[in-house]
């Protein structure tokens, strides 16, 4: 039986590039739900913004968070977990897509994630953080990385471990994550230490959920990638660099950051399996 699958589109500004990128999600997959998650600013436009943007951006649903723009910024998970305890736990799905406004997926969802098992957390380039390195700003820092020792600290005295599992990061860049999860994540409370980046796979370890990589970009240190999906900045992935992939039976179907409408792109369909579930 096909797994039942609903997508939470999160954003902030940009009204054309979001309509366009909710109405590329439902082409792609008609009778997939899509609610909304506004996390950006107060004030007279963020006010405007959340009352036009279910009606503009065409969601089924708009949650606004109560939090300030950089707050929910840094912990979009907590951000999400506030949207399931008083909007999602009702909803019927087996499995979660947290898709960002600026991330393209540009074939169905089924495709998009084949490569992440039923019951699994995916997560975009999960890496150890001996290999991420010593510049990462979320452990890098001297505020964060106080954080981080406070998250670490946190997890022992809640779970009992001697914290001897091996510590990741990921990219936060459209992760998915079965029911049972968000329940159990729910459940736990967790503190806004750290950033999401960190508390995703953190959390999947202790509470015993296996991680599977999106596949969206190649390894956490891949120059290679960066043409097509990377967080640096404000780098904006060009429309011609698109087309060019999606002209290619075996091209990138995923792209970051992409922070124009992309009005006349046309997805192309590779002859991808589609997953088993």
């Amino acid at each position: 039986m096909p797994m039942k699958r609903l997508v939470v589109f999160r954003f902030h500004r940009d009204p054309l590039v979001c309509r366009a990128r909710v109405e590329l999600i439902r082409r792609l997959n008609p009778g997939v739900p899509v609610h909304g998650l506004f996390g950006g600013p107060g004030g007279l436009r963020g006010a405007a913004f959340r009352l036009a943007g279910r009606r503009v951006l065409g969601l089924d649903a708009l949650y606004v968070s109560r939090h300030s723009g950089p707050w929910n910024w840094k912990n979009g998970d907590l951000v999400l977990l506030d949207w399931y305890r008083e909007t999602g736990h009702r909803l019927s799905f087996d499995v979660l897509h947290f898709i960002e406004w600026d991330l393209l997926l540009t074939e169905p969802l089924e495709r998009a994630y084949a490569g992440v098992p039923t019951g699994a957390v995916g997560l975009t380039a999960p890496t150890p953080l001996s290999v991420i390195g010593d510049d990462w700003h979320w452990t890098a820092g001297q505020h964060e990385a106080r954080e981080w020792d406070e998250l670490l600290a946190f997890a022992r005295a809640r779970y009992g471990y001697g914290y001897d599992l091996v510590p990741y990061g990921c990219l936060g860049d459209g992760p998915c994550f079965p029911r049972a999860f968000l329940d159990d994540y729910a459940a736990a409370d967790p503190p806004a230490l750290g950033n999401d980046e960190l508390r995703y796979p953190l959390f999947a370890q202790l509470l015993g959920y296996p991680v599977a990589d999106t596949g969206f970009r190649r390894a956490w240190h891949s120059p290679a990638d960066d043409p097509y999906f990377n967080d640096l900045g404000d780098r904006n992935i060009e429309k011609a660099t698109i087309a060019a992939e999606l002209a290619k039976p075996d091209g990138r179907r995923t792209f970051h950051p992409v922070r124009t409408p992309l009005l006349g792109l046309h997805p192309v369909h590779a002859h991808r399996p589609a997953s088993s579930d």
